[in-house]
């Protein structure tokens, strides 16, 4: 290979890793055929706030598009040169080249234009799920965004985390729904159990206090020390007011007041019952959870009584988990609550993405005026062959539930 087939190499292995690279695009194919592409186009793409590379393959009047990591497109990049196409147009952020092979296979590269948005950021170039506007928008500086390293002082998310970035603009627009069901008269008092690392924790309180300008406070538990030495230490970074997070277990929390929204995100396995459970308990106005590691029905689930899924230890796992969350939403409809379960955002830790939202009925209804939530719930266990689940013995002990 000549000097210029070699720099070309370079320069395509270069802009993938520095993630410069805008468009590249082989064409001229070597060998002509009616079933192999006549050119084929590799851009960067955002998928769930991870940068892969594009390769869209044209074969005829027909597409087709593969997602490739850095390593796997620079080495297929490498294979099209001068071996199945003879020309390639490469783009990047700072200038423009052309590179033809001879019959021979020597390659020509020349540089053809010089662009003036060398700073021009991943950000903005990257437009595959990054076209709505977002409640907390990136472009702007955030400040818990940039205390907890998601966002740059300059106000632009960091690729590696724009998923998180969705995620917490999903989550708030959840908030925003509900917002008519919270206090506009007084502070909304908010409890988030597990709270974490407490990224969506801060975007409740910014949320409601910066964007909704209403008083808000909140109170952070994690069973954790550490975890809650670093979010205290953020709060007194950004010297937020009405903010605060306390060591404790979910279960034993008593709240000096009225808790207008609980949430529990990520709360493993029956946490998430003892925390559905106190924010009944409390008369919570708006509940939201997303459920993880749901193991209490699927230790109890016979494999013989559902053989379909249980052969196949992934789908028994999955059905437990969805069989556990409708339960739990029929639990939450059967003491007054209006219940849904809707997508949410896949955690980063975690690839359960249900969200259930419960919003207290402003006159809910006695037990007993909904005895067909009972009776289906009932049927149900019955039908799975198990016990009743932790959160229905939590309701029954509190006479929240016969």
């Amino acid at each position: 290979m000549n000097s210029d087939g070699e720099k070309l190499l370079v320069l395509l292995h270069d802009s993938v890793v520095d993630e410069s690279l805008r468009k590249a695009v082989f064409s001229k194919p070597t060998v002509k055929s009616d079933a192999s592409p006549g050119r084929i186009d590799v851009r960067p793409v955002s998928i769930k706030g991870q940068t892969l590379w594009q390769v869209t393959s044209r074969v005829g009047t027909q597409e087709h598009h593969r997602n490739l990591d850095a390593t796997a497109v620079v080495q297929e990049m490498h294979d099209y040169v001068g071996t199945r196409f003879r020309d390639v147009r490469l783009q990047t952020t700072s200038a423009e080249w052309v590179a033809r092979h001879n019959r021979r296979g020597l390659c020509s590269l020349k540089q053809t234009t010089t662009t003036t948005t060398t700073s021009t950021p991943m950000s903005a170039a990257i437009e595959h799920d990054r076209t709505r506007e977002y409640l907390i928008p990136d472009g702007t500086p955030c400040p818990f965004l940039i205390a907890t390293g998601i966002m740059s002082a300059a106000g632009q998310v960091h690729a590696k985390h724009y998923r998180k970035f969705r995620q917490i603009n999903r989550y708030v627009e959840f908030i925003r729904d509900v917002a008519d069901r919270l206090p506009d008269n007084e502070p909304i008092h908010v409890v988030d159990f597990g709270c974490g690392k407490s990224y969506l924790t801060f975007a409740t309180h910014y949320f409601l206090t910066q964007i909704l300008k209403r008083p808000a406070v909140i109170t952070g538990l994690d069973r954790r020390p550490d975890v809650i030495a670093t979010c205290n230490k953020i709060v007194t970074t950004l010297d937020l007011t009405d903010i605060r997070f306390e060591e404790g277990d979910i279960a034993a929390y008593q709240p000096q007041q009225h808790v207008h929204l609980a949430i529990s995100l990520h709360a493993c396995d029956t946490a998430t019952d003892d925390a559905l459970a106190s924010a009944v308990a409390w008369n919570t106005d708006v509940i939201f959870a997303v459920p993880c590691c749901q193991h209490e029905l699927a230790s109890q689930l016979s494999r013989k009584q559902q053989p379909l899924f249980s052969n196949h230890g992934i789908l028994h796992e999955r059905f437990a988990s969805l069989a556990t969350d409708a339960i739990r939403a029929a639990l939450l409809s059967a003491v007054g609550y209006d219940t849904q379960v809707i997508e949410f955002i896949d955690l980063e830790h975690t690839p359960k993405n249900l969200l259930i939202r419960a919003i207290r009925r402003s006159q809910p209804e006695l037990v007993s005026d909904r005895p067909e939530n009972r009776e289906q719930i009932e049927r149900f266990s019955n039908q799975l062959g198990v016990l009743p689940l932790r959160l229905q013995q939590k309701l029954q002990e509190s006479g929240l539930l016969p």
